[in-house]
């Protein structure tokens, strides 16, 4: 009877490193205001921390070619993003 060998990665494997356990989060609308707020497993309101406020756009651009008095040629497409970050209170 022939025995298979072993992957050649196998060797070096190891055990996983000790875990802990993470506490939940749970997204939820407060009724009165209307905005999502996270509470832990007790129900507590929990502070995520300062978030910034973003904008982002897309610019369409396109070409013509030409002056408008040929007929045809070729056209071409395309796009600018922008993106602006407000800076987050720390």
């Amino acid at each position: 009877m022939t025995q298979t060998p072993a992957p050649w990665g196998t060797h070096r494997m190891g055990p996983f490193t000790a875990t802990t356990t993470v506490p939940r989060h749970t997204p939820v609308i407060d009724p009165e205001t209307q905005v999502a707020v996270i509470v832990d497993e007790y129900g507590r309101t929990v502070e995520l921390g300062d978030h910034g406020t973003s904008t982002s756009g897309l610019t369409p651009t396109t070409t013509s070619p030409g002056d408008g008095s040929g007929p045809g040629g070729a056209t071409d497409a395309d796009s600018t993003e922008s993106y602006d970050q407000d800076q987050s209170s720390d």
